[in-house]
């Protein structure tokens, strides 16, 4: 930590250069080895590994309005999780395209990325950055085309659920206002309702065709896992993003207080969702989710706080990914299980 500190501070104009700072070790990710193909590349540019933990709440936000009108719509639910993909791994793949130009900025501090991140491939010439904007955008179209066919099939609400939550999540890291570089929480609530609740009020009204509070206050509880799932990349990336003045909220937090954060984050969705299920008269077969709860949190008690390493926060990430999608598919079986029993 004394080592980042100092680099850190050498990046601010004026201040005296230091003496050479010894090699840096470059991190590993466990389980993750550097892509052989362009195939596993593109996976770690759109974080593809999250696909699952990304279409949740699109997914039980459908679940829901089938629980709730006893039809499904199976046209509507494959193309609001196609949306939800193409248009999450576009911006995954433009968000990394736009940090990593933003490293290169004159005057910033570089790092060793691992070959195994973004960074990490585009830093050592083994994907042109170009084409990393340009897979993002043709995603972004791909996701677009879906919500517009969604719409015309289902309504016209659909397409301000996926504008709205398009324009959110754009302007983390976009022009004009580019709120994913100052920090304080910022992003996170753009995340909370770009990826959280407007998804899965899209998923809902696809197959209920119309909005009542009940998706509203899921939306609220799943989203809060969506922002664990950008939260905890982060964290991987907290060095990196000190160095280069990216402002995240872990980097004005500091890493160990975030983690920190990032386990109350975890609580308080679960509870969210027992008050749900308790509050709006669902079925307490929806209670199942809470089976995931031990996965979510038994990760944080592994954790050495006073030697905190990007592995351990790659655990964290991964962890957060299989909580996600463990408790949406918990919580959408429970609801089945009402209706078909």
């Amino acid at each position: 930590m004394q080592l980042t500190e100092r680099e850190f501070l050498t990046t601010h104009p004026g201040h005296p250069t230091p003496e050479p700072a010894p090699a840096l070790t470059v991190p590993t990710f466990p389980g993750r080895r550097p892509p052989r193909t362009t195939l596993e590349a593109l996976v770690v540019l759109t974080r593809a590994e999250a696909t699952l933990a990304l279409v949740m709440p699109v997914m039980v936000g459908a679940v829901l309005g089938w629980w709730q009108t006893e039809q499904i719509n199976l046209v509507n639910l494959v193309l609001a999780l196609l949306g939800m993909t193409a248009n999450g791994w576009g911006l995954a793949a433009l968000w990394e395209y736009h940090d990593y130009r933003f490293s290169q900025r004159p005057g910033t501090r570089q790092m060793a990325d691992p070959v195994a991140t973004a960074s990490g491939l585009m830093g050592r010439g083994m994907i042109a950055p170009q084409t990393v904007r340009d897979v993002g955008r043709i995603l972004l179209v791909i996701g677009g085309v879906c919500c517009l066919w969604l719409a015309l099939l289902a309504g016209w609400p659909i397409l301000f659920f996926s504008g709205l939550s398009f324009l959110l999540v754009w302007t983390v890291i976009f022009f004009p206002l580019r709120f994913g570089y100052r920090g304080w929480g910022m992003s996170e609530g753009a995340i909370w309702l770009g990826m959280g609740v407007l998804p899965l009020l899209t998923g809902y009204y696809g197959q209920a065709g119309s909005i009542s509070w009940l998706p509203v206050w899921a939306g609220g509880a799943f989203g809060l896992f969506s922002v664990l799932l950008s939260f905890n990349y982060n964290a991987m990336h907290y060095r990196r993003d000190w160095l280069i003045h990216k402002r995240t909220l872990i980097v004005n937090l500091g890493l160990a207080r975030a983690l920190d954060v990032s386990a109350l984050i975890t609580v308080a969705a679960y509870v969210l969702i027992l008050l749900l299920v308790t509050l709006s008269h669902l079925p307490l077969w929806a209670l199942t989710a809470l089976g995931a709860l031990p996965v979510g949190l038994g990760i944080f008690a592994r954790l050495d706080h006073d030697h905190l390493t990007p592995e351990a926060c790659w655990w964290v990430y991964r962890t957060s990914v299989h909580a996600t999608w463990l408790t949406g598919a918990l919580f959408s079986l429970g609801l089945a299980l009402d209706r078909l029993i």
